[in-house]
């Protein structure tokens, strides 16, 4: 099983971004699964608003820390986000085993955000 996260490589300070994170499976297996997404710097968690596609919004704790509950394999999450400061932000996306949360993917991706 594996997560990817398509995001924009260079961002623009309080400017919407379009953001998505994807679960795949690669085996037959059947697994109940989440998505973890930890902030690099959790001292970024007041600088960014991210919400999903319908309005919905994304909070991340004081940690840096959203999980994603019951992920559906095969599918993508929509997300409209803005960078509130410039700045690089780091993002650690798992696709975690819901009952276990042994670690089945990993990705990390960095956003150069600029006024």
């Amino acid at each position: 099983m594996c997560v990817r996260i398509k995001e924009p490589l260079n961002a623009e300070v309080n400017v919407q971004e379009f953001i998505q994170v994807c679960a795949f499976p690669t085996t037959d297996i059947d697994k109940d699964t989440k998505v973890l997404v930890a902030l690099g710097d959790r001292n970024q968690v007041e600088d960014i608003d991210f919400a999903f596609s319908n309005g919905n919004p994304i909070e991340f704790n004081e940690v840096g820390v959203h999980v994603f509950e019951n992920v559906a394999l095969n599918t993508c999450a929509s997300i409209v986000g803005i960078f509130k400061k410039p700045g690089e932000y780091l993002f650690n996306v798992a696709l975690l085993e819901a009952d276990t949360d042994d670690l089945l993917d990993l990705e990390m991706a960095t956003v150069k955000v600029f006024e």
